[in-house]
């Protein structure tokens, strides 16, 4: 853009800056003229290397594309600031009451601000609501087409960081911060402490994100007036950005979006005074594993359990290279899979470049029943701009199909009674914590699944997943060490099995060197009798596993425990150990992922094979490209395991790229190796 054309726009833009009216709250809002804008952002596409460039703000998200002209044809008034505690105690008097009243609100759901709205709109007689998407970002870039509405920059200090300073320092590895960022402990929620832009708006860049009135979905090319956003969905638009996060999330063009439900400290609202003009809202587009599902039931009948059956790896993540928004070509990872009622595979997972980042997303692919390839990827649940991490996804063997995701500031669940069409609205799940591997049901119907966060151990339903109830370990030291107890199994990523006398047993991975050398660098084995309250320890037989890997244990058709892991921990893998195993003409030294079965209970574990087709070695690409050696000896080396066992009697087992089907008798048969 030239210096003259951005005075001319400068210029556009003074022309709609007006005295402000002043309502009976003491709330200021401007009038905003109509007119027309280029909604979103072109240039550059995210790459979302964080790490490699913290300091990058200028290329555009895959969501803010295509960019669209829209014209905006009434007039409306905008608050100046996001609403302050001060207006908002006019409506709830003892909110919050010790904090200084010209703080921005924030900890507000979506919910809540449409209820002020209504509140000040009876209050008034007059119609108070919250912004569309199209007029917040109409208001905020206030006539410019850059960034900000400062520019392709923001200000030197602009935006404080004071809070979670331990995760920009993940990132400013060098100890010094770019200019933009100010480290300000005492910074806080005052509004209008920057500059207004043109239109005389404060806090459009930072301070507190903002909701706004729509639905969250995918932007159309096509010109249009007043959009009001989707029709329906999951996740209401998040706006503006907020105070300690990367200047890329303050752009004009950038989107958020969450659970209407949810509260955040992050997150207030601003309002607008105005009737909502009749645009046309847009319908969602189902993805590509929702589309033409098979809906009548499927009966299927266990195939002939004594013929063995392995199905060589094939990719159920099938992503374009150079992939980035809505899937993501450089990082797969965190499956989970269940078969469905009408007999089909769903796997979802998240997909992203850092999985620390804002960009981390769930995508799910289908398998359909008789179908020999899975279908491509396609986006499954994403909240923008939310690091909704490590999906899990089980079903409950009659009409139901349970998604268990770590949220923003909760956790979540939903399930579907459609073979994973559609989903019902989320479920708030206490305490936020990646859920720590496949859930199950116990004998008395209780649902069960562990949960990652340190504070507790179990996470459970016992109405079918209406309620959820957790053990809160309290703070409590555990004694984690073989004939140990304690309040929780130790390290995370644990699948569980019920046994026959009702107790709970956990196979963990414990990370550190030092707590994997209490259990002699063996997979910690933790019991226990009442639903996660207290546990006892013990080490297993088979070897610690680390970073890149996570066991996978369920309960078999036939009574039997299966599990599978791995025999070296992926850090070591240069100067792997194995482990033994049986062959028709002795033993042999297999590396890399295996298969375990105990039929008393988890005492001893007989069955025991290496998950390879064997034969001539070949070349296959597990995790993010990583190629590894399949031959007799030799399986894959890492991936997060997740398995389920289908009705016709076979092991559905995937690794973070790759699918394995095999069944028992497979497991029991000793393979040709010399």
């Amino acid at each position: 853009m030239t210096r003259n054309l951005a005075l001319s726009f400068a210029l556009l833009a003074s022309l709609h800056a007006a005295e402000p009216i002043t309502n009976s709250i003491g709330m200021k809002l401007v009038r905003i003229e109509p007119g027309s804008f280029t909604m979103g952002q072109d240039g550059p596409a995210a790459d979302y290397k964080i790490t490699k460039h913290p300091a990058k703000f200028d290329d555009a998200d895959w969501d803010e594309k295509p960019t669209h002209r829209v014209t905006i044809t009434q007039p409306f008034h905008v608050a100046v600031t996001e609403v302050t505690l001060a207006q908002y105690r006019h409506y709830e008097a003892d909110f919050r009451p010790k904090e200084p009243g010209d703080d921005a609100v924030n900890a507000v759901s979506w919910e809540q601000a449409m209820k002020f709205c209504g509140w000040l709109s009876k209050k008034e007689g007059k119609t108070y609501r919250l912004p569309t998407e199209a007029e917040w970002e109409y208001a905020c870039r206030a006539g410019t087409t850059t960034l900000f509405h400062t520019g392709d920059a923001l200000p030197d200090g602009f935006q404080p960081w004071w809070s979670d300073i331990g995760y920009a320092e993940r990132y400013f590895t060098t100890g010094a911060w770019p200019q933009v960022y100010r480290k300000d402990a005492k910074a806080g929620l005052r509004v209008a402490q920057t500059a207004p832009n043109a239109w005389g708006l404060h806090d459009m860049h930072g301070n507190v994100s903002e909701w706004c009135l729509d639905w969250y979905g995918p932007y159309e090319a096509t010109e249009q007036a007043d959009p009001p956003g989707c029709s329906g969905g999951d996740f209401r638009v998040i706006r503006g950005g907020h105070h300690s996060s990367f200047v890329r999330m303050l752009r004009s063009a950038n989107r958020a979006a969450w659970l209407p439900n949810t509260r955040s400290n992050r997150t207030g609202f601003r309002v607008v005074l105005g009737e909502l003009p009749a645009g046309t809202v847009l319908p969602p587009k189902p993805s590509m594993y929702a589309q033409n599902v098979r809906q009548n039931g499927m009966k299927i009948e266990p195939g002939p359990q004594d013929v063995p059956v392995f199905l060589a790896p094939k990719p159920f993540v099938k992503i374009a290279s150079n992939s980035y928004g809505p899937l993501f070509s450089a990082h797969n990872h965190s499956p989970g899979i269940t078969e469905c009622p009408n007999g089909d595979l769903l796997a979802v997972w998240y997909s992203c470049v850092d999985e620390g980042g804002a960009e981390l997303c769930n995508v799910a692919s289908r398998l359909r029943h008789g179908a020999s390839e899975w279908e491509p990827a396609s986006p499954f649940w994403d909240g923008a701009d939310v690091n909704d991490h490590g999906p899990k996804i089980w079903w409950d063997g009659k009409s139901t199909l349970y998604h268990l995701v770590r949220g923003r500031d909760e956790n979540l669940v939903r399930t579907s009674t459609d073979n994973g069409v559609t989903w019902s609205r989320p479920i708030l799940v206490q305490p936020v914590g990646e859920f720590g591997n496949q859930m199950i049901r116990l004998a008395d119907g209780t649902l069960v699944i562990t949960n990652d966060a340190r504070q507790c151990s179990l996470v459970f339903s016992k109405d079918e997943g209406k309620t959820w109830g957790f053990n809160d370990v309290k703070r409590r030291a555990s004694d984690f060490r073989p004939g140990g107890t304690g309040f929780r199994y130790p390290g995370i990523h644990a699948p569980i099995v019920q046994l026959g006398d009702g107790r709970i047993m956990a196979i963990s991975r414990n990370d550190p060197p030092e707590d994997q050398a209490k259990f002699e660098f063996k997979t910690p084995i933790s019991y226990s009798s009442d639903l996660g309250k207290t546990w006892t320890y013990s080490a297993s037989e088979f070897p610690a596993i680390s970073s890149v890997q996570r066991a996978a244990m369920i309960r078999l058709n036939g009574g039997g425990i299966l599990l599978c892991s791995f025999t070296d921990q992926w850090r070591d893998w240069k100067s792997r150990k194995g482990m033994t195993f049986k062959s028709k003409t002795g033993e042999f030294t297999g590396y890399g992922m295996f298969a375990a079965v105990s039929f008393d209970e988890g005492k001893t574990w007989p069955v025991r094979r290496l998950l390879t087709p064997g034969g001539k070695e070949q070349s296959v690409n597990g995790i993010d490209r990583v190629m590894f050696a399949l031959s007799d000896t030799m399986a894959e080396p890492c991936g997060y395991l997740s398995a389920t066992q289908s009705r016709d009697g076979n092991i559905q087992l995937i690794a973070s790229k790759n699918h394995y089907v095999f069944n028992l008798a497979w497991l029991k048969a000793l393979p040709d190796v010399p």
